[in-house]
């Protein structure tokens, strides 16, 4: 559905208020917490790059590898903390080179999402969308990176919101989740997508009109 000028379009989206936290919301976990201390948050940075492909315009995602750490094994974006001196989008084209071999050169920023915060790791993750003219080599470094694999716009647009119960800390929760071929995306991952499905669909309903 969206052609070659959708970067263009998306970017114009951006730049408009977003739909934030009631998008974000849609796939917040039962239990998470709502209420912090920002000052105790360390900024981080995912990177959403968009490219085509046959044709259709497709995003990367990684699974994580099994660490042991907050996120071990988790579905996420490319991204990572910053380091010292970095602007959020210096942060997110570094971790997407070292994580999945995107060339930082290559990569378009066409605007921001909206900072999510995530207690369970204390950080605040900006999402920084961007689009690369031809289709990244894409590598995944093997310490870091179990998985990589490409999601294509028009699918994840078409997704329905599941909700499953876990038991935890002794009681039961509901957790909503994106089934992204196979793999289940929760969390902040989703949370971020839910706001980026917002504007998709906002994107849409324009093009309708």
């Amino acid at each position: 559905m969206f052609g070659k000028d959708f970067p263009e379009q998306l970017s114009k989206m951006l730049e408009a208020p977003l739909p934030g936290w009631k998008a974000q919301r849609r796939m917040i976990p039962e239990g998470r917490a709502t209420q912090f201390s920002a000052h105790d948050l360390k900024d981080a940075s995912v990177l959403l790059a968009l490219h085509q492909t046959d044709a259709e315009w497709v995003f990367p995602l990684i699974q994580r590898s099994a660490d042991g750490f907050a996120h071990s094994g988790q579905i996420a974006l490319p991204g990572g903390r910053k380091e010292a001196g970095e602007s959020d989008t210096e942060t997110a084209l570094r971790e997407a080179w070292e994580e999945v071999n995107i060339i930082p050169e290559e990569v378009i920023v066409i605007g921001k999402l909206t900072p999510l915060p995530i207690p369970v790791s204390n950080h605040l993750v900006q999402p920084v969308v961007g689009h690369l003219l031809s289709p990244p080599d894409l590598i995944p470094d093997q310490r870091e990176v179990a998985h990589v694999f490409t999601v294509k716009v028009q699918d994840l647009m078409a997704l329905e919101i599941i909700t499953e119960q876990r038991v935890l800390k002794g009681r039961t929760w509901e957790i909503p989740f994106l089934d992204i071929y196979g793999h289940k995306v929760w969390g902040a991952t989703a949370m971020i997508l839910s706001e980026f499905r917002a504007l998709l669909k906002r994107l849409e309903n324009a093009e309708g009109g």
